[in-house]
């Protein structure tokens, strides 16, 4: 899924879903405008690169593989309840 796709899909199930942490909602849409241009930028350099370059094309295809892991991770940090994130936050402060 795109970031751009995501965040349409987060801002979907917000109505539903326990309103989301202002902070937490204004970083993931932070962090997310540049994975849409990294993601832009890969995908012009695939079309402007040629197919017979396959070392590049796998290089452009990481880095979309890549984008799209990120996004998933900022996904599933929103859709933690926000207890879950403060046990979390204290934990990884502690170890």
């Amino acid at each position: 899924m795109t970031p751009a796709a995501t965040l349409r899909h987060d801002a979907e199930l917000a109505p539903s879903a326990a309103p989301l942490d202002p902070v937490l909602s204004s970083m993931a849409h932070d962090l997310r405008q540049p994975l849409s241009n990294i993601e832009a930028i890969a995908y012009h350099l695939s079309m402007i690169l040629p197919q017979s370059d396959e070392k590049a094309q796998a290089q452009l295809r990481r880095i979309r593989e890549l984008v799209q892991q990120t996004d998933e991770i900022i996904s599933g940090h929103l859709r933690q309840p926000a207890a879950t994130q403060v046990a979390q936050s204290a934990a990884a402060a502690g170890a």
